[in-house]
């Protein structure tokens, strides 16, 4: 059988990675368009395309660690870049494995819980990811019944949304509240005024106040 390869993919989780920022920064450069639109959605998570993701260092705000690009990198096994998302392959999430089997949700989950699915390609931020191939040679070998059907609408791109939580929107909605960075505290022997300095920068950058309160 030949080497299963996995297209470079990042998260949020993976993104603030890069930059050494806080997941939540990461989440505010997607609210703010300075991160775009994301080049797949699966299982109702947003993903980006690691050519993506690195060029939003191009206008030189933003500089990524080459180090953690290494390291991001190790942990994808067969891990290559894609240039295009039109050049992704079919990968699916917990949420659209049960359309390949005519199962509900909870079946499936059922059986990644006692290792009765082929392990998943990829975790990317926190969430399994498989290529619809390593799901259907899998369910070959175990002789499961599969759905043309759903199969079809994952080839045609079709993925599963993420249900909106909670009360409908009035029809004038308020605006959404931005989640706010950790705090961080900076010590005399620990840290120096251009540690402090480069955090202030940040925040305001990104739109947030600060107040400084010294302690001692």
């Amino acid at each position: 059988m030949a080497k299963k390869r996995f297209p470079y993919l990042l998260g949020h989780g993976e993104i603030a990675f890069l930059y050494g920022v806080e997941r939540q920064t990461s989440q505010l450069w997607k609210t703010r368009s300075v991160l775009g639109e994301p080049d797949a959605v699966i299982s109702g998570n947003p993903y980006w395309l690691l050519l993506t993701v690195l060029g939003l260092a191009e206008d030189g705000t933003r500089e990524y660690s080459p180090q953690r690009l290494k390291d991001y990198k190790a942990g994808i096994v067969g891990g290559y870049e894609v240039a295009d998302a039109s050049e992704l392959p079919d990968i699916v999430g917990l949420k659209e494995i049960p359309w390949v089997f005519g199962k509900k949700y909870m079946d499936v989950y059922q059986w990644r819980v006692r290792k009765s699915l082929v392990p998943e390609d990829a975790v990317i931020s926190g969430s399994p990811l498989w290529l619809l191939d390593t799901v259907l040679e899998d369910a070959e070998q175990r002789g499961r019944v599969i759905v043309q059907e759903g199969i079809g609408r994952i080839r045609a791109g079709e993925r599963e949304q993420v249900k909106p939580r909670g009360r409908k929107p009035s029809a004038e909605p308020k605006p959404e509240r931005l989640p706010l960075p950790e705090a961080r505290t900076f010590l005399p022997d620990e840290h120096s005024g251009e540690d402090v300095a480069a955090f202030a920068a940040e925040l305001l950058k990104d739109g947030f106040s600060l107040t400084v309160r010294p302690k001692r």
